[in-house]
């Protein structure tokens, strides 16, 4: 009986230092990323390889490469990295099906395939991003980046569709008190706040 006791008892204890290990490795390459340190990509990809059940690095690494297309102007490499993340998301939300903070990574990865060709994939990927925020929001009705990402997505839409924007730009402003009073755990995505700012004061300034 002693013998159980301390094999679960240690058990415990080496579970208990790798996640604490895991956490502190996973906030000091968040830190370097949030800095602009690109060297911090690759130690994404260790921290994927090292601890295969966490979906944070994952995360963090294919938002990385999504990022990354939207910033450069070079199809044919922007082609190859969202051919690459497809791979990578459509593994990460068959084993997070109701985690809402990947269902708007792959809503992300899919506006940034409408950005590379607007005329052939707006049409086949619009209404998936939609429907995506839509599940994402029944799930959580009030995670900022939900609510940031479906304003944001229609906010663009509109500059093609004319659509009016008041409630969206409604529901970028409601997402500002919801990144507020947000409490993520360790590590988990708390991004945004700045962006919805940015909305705020830019596409959505003389919207009454």
């Amino acid at each position: 009986m002693k013998t159980i006791f301390f094999t679960i008892a240690t058990f415990i204890s080496i579970s208990t230092f790798a996640q604490k290990n895991f956490e502190a490795e996973m906030s000091k390459t968040l830190t370097e990323w949030n800095k602009g340190n690109h060297s911090s990509e690759v130690n994404f990809k260790q921290l994927v390889n090292d601890y295969p059940n966490e979906w944070l690095p994952k995360y963090y690494m294919i938002m990385s490469d999504i990022l990354k297309t939207f910033e450069n102007k070079d199809k044919v490499n922007n082609e190859k990295i969202l051919f690459n993340v497809k791979i990578q998301l459509n593994d990460l939300v068959k084993n997070n099906l109701f985690n809402t903070e990947i269902l708007n990574l792959k809503a992300l990865y899919l506006t940034a395939e409408i950005v590379q060709n607007p005329m052939q994939n707006g049409a086949i990927y619009y209404p998936e991003v939609l429907d995506i925020y839509q599940k994402s929001l029944t799930l959580n009705p009030n995670n900022p980046r939900t609510i940031l990402g479906l304003a944001e997505f229609n906010i663009n839409s509109a500059k093609y569709s004319g659509m009016d924007i008041t409630q969206d730009c409604k529901n970028v402003k409601k997402s500002l008190a919801l990144f507020d009073a947000e409490k993520p755990n360790n590590n988990e995505p708390k991004w945004g706040k700045d962006r919805a700012e940015a909305l705020l004061n830019n596409e959505c300034k003389n919207v009454q």
